[in-house]
Formats: C-alpha cells, structure tokens, sequence
C-alpha cells in the first residue's frame, strides 16, 4: 500500500530504467536525467548482461552526480523482470519507468510539480501517457515513413482515449476503466510484480483494480515521455506490433483482461479513420497502413509461441 507519510509537496522520484547494450543511445537519456529542473529523484539503471560499452558509459555519470546508479544483472529474462528486480532498491514514492531511448520532457520545475501534484489526492495510483511517445515536433521534422505513421496514428489513438474512455471531475481526467491505457508513472507501494510483455498496461490494471485512479493530461506540453529516435524502419515495427499482439494474450490470460472487437478495436479504428483522413488523404493512409499491420501482427501472434523472455528481443535497432 501507499506511504501515508508520503510528501506530497516534494516527493521522491525514482527513475528506473533497464538497458541491454544500449551504447548507441543511453547517452541521451542520462544526459536529460542530469538536467531534470526538480532536485528530490534518484535514476537506478538494471544492466542486464551488457556485452558492449553500456557499463562504462553509466559509470560516468556516476561520477557526475551521485543522484545516478546501477545494477548489474545477468536475468535476460525481458524487461519486467529487471523492473521486478531493481524496483526493490528505489527509495522514491512516486516510480517513473524510462527506457532507455526515451527522454523525460519537462520545461520547468514549476511545470513537473503541478504534474506530480495530482498525487495530492491520495485516491490517484498512477499517471497514464498521454501522448505518444513519438508525438515531437522535433522528431517528425527528421523522421522517416515509419516513425510517421506511427506517431500520427498513434496521436489519434490516444485522442480516442481521452475522448471516448476517460472522464473529467474536478478538473482533471480520469481513465473509466483500464483498457489499453500504459502506465509508467505511479505510487511504488501499488506495484505489482509485472509478468507480461504489457507490463504498462498491466499495471494500469492492477492499480485499478486496487481501487486507486488513473490520470491523464489533455496537453502535449505536459512533462512526458518522448522518443531518442526519429527513425522506425517497417520491419521493426511490424516486429513490434507482433509484439503487443502477444502482450494482448498475455494479460488475457494472466489477469483476465480482454478488449474486445466490438467494445473497443472497432470503434476505435473507425475513429482513427475518420479522424486521419479529415485531416488529409496522407495521414488518412498512414492510419490505414497502421491498422493493416496490427491486423496481420494480430493474425501472425496466434501461430507464435513467444514468452516474455524470447518476446522482448522483438525490439527496434539501435540507432
């Protein structure tokens, strides 16, 4: 359960992040980690059988700042199972899951504590994203075609999110129920030990279910995740979309949680649809491309027999 005592007003974050031979890009990352404009956080990183330059790399932004530190694990097992591990050595209240080729977007710190504020409300778990990680105006600038079709469907499929699954009190937005809502930012006494390839969205789930909300901001110049990278080639994200599809099944069967055709994937497609193309034959066919390729990522997932372990190798090349 929550820390009772827990400083609203000036929490601990912990930043934790996990990282197989990411040489080519934990650099940006840890550089932004050591400009964040709030001073109570902490940024553990689990190294999980680095073969390349990755240690060396971390080692010397220990040396700058002892607000950096590091485990080194050998599980090889995916991502949730070095959160499950190093989770247990974060001191903050309020946990920020951070890959490494993601950046912490923040403007200010006045803009992070209003953003942190909403856990003022003791009923408040988590914070859901928003936005897609891909949704920058820096990156689309230099994208390629797949970083684009990604970030533009992806930016209507989180507006369907906002609009039809979330409701407003108070002010602020809340998530109706869980959904496919991705979770990365929440209070560390409601973790659960995570066991799926959706491990964001399982535990949006289990803080739901605990009975504590999710939130989720209607502005893209809220502090947020976005990309290191410009550049998603279509293999890749065919390898990850076969991903999430097994994600899908997954959570199925772990936590019962399912989103059906009818309640949710179709209507939610036909809003992308209408959405993307009323803004343009070329966004309109970036949207149709994306729901082509989760179709056949959905088909090719009923044949595979990937685990959580085999499944997080399914990842984008480093660029």
């Amino acid at each position: 359960m929550p820390d009772k005592k827990m400083r609203m007003k000036n929490p601990k974050i912990s930043f934790l992040m996990t990282a197989h031979n990411e040489e080519r890009i934990i650099r940006k990352a840890l550089d932004n980690l050591l400009r964040i404009p709030y001073g109570n956080y902490e940024t553990i990183i689990g190294l999980d059988g680095c073969t390349d330059s990755t240690e060396k790399i971390v080692l010397e932004y220990e040396k700058k700042s002892k607000k950096f530190r590091h485990f080194n694990l050998n599980l090889r097992s995916g991502k949730p199972a070095v959160i499950n591990k190093i989770i247990n050595y974060a001191k903050g209240e309020i946990i920020i899951i951070h890959d490494a080729d993601w950046i912490f977007s923040v403007k200010d710190k006045e803009s992070l504590e209003r953003f942190l504020g909403v856990f003022k409300n003791k009923k408040v778990g988590g914070i859901a994203e928003s936005f897609p990680i891909e949704w920058s105006k820096e990156n689309l600038q230099r994208s390629n075609l797949g970083y684009r079709i990604v970030a533009h469907t992806h930016n209507y499929w989180f507006s369907y999110q906002r609009e039809k699954l979330a409701y407003k009190r108070d002010g602020v937005l809340f998530a109706k129920a869980p959904k496919m809502f991705l979770t990365n930012i929440f209070r560390k006494g409601l973790y659960r030990k995570n066991v799926s390839l959706g491990d964001d969205f399982e535990r949006t789930k289990n803080i739901m279910d605990s009975g504590y909300d999710i939130v989720l901001f209607p502005s893209a110049e809220t502090p947020r995740m976005i990309s290191s990278y410009s550049k998603i080639s279509l293999p890749d994200l065919i390898k990850q979309k076969i991903r999430t599809a097994v994600a899908r099944k997954q959570l199925k069967t772990s936590l019962n949680s399912e989103v059906g055709l009818f309640s949710y994937y179709l209507p939610a497609n036909l809003y992308i649809l209408r959405k993307s193309f009323a803004d343009g034959i070329l966004k309109g066919l970036y949207a149709a491309t994306w729901i082509g390729i989760n179709a056949f990522a959905e088909i090719a997932s009923k044949f595979s027999k990937l685990n959580t372990k085999e499944g997080w190798k399914l990842r984008a090349k480093r660029q």
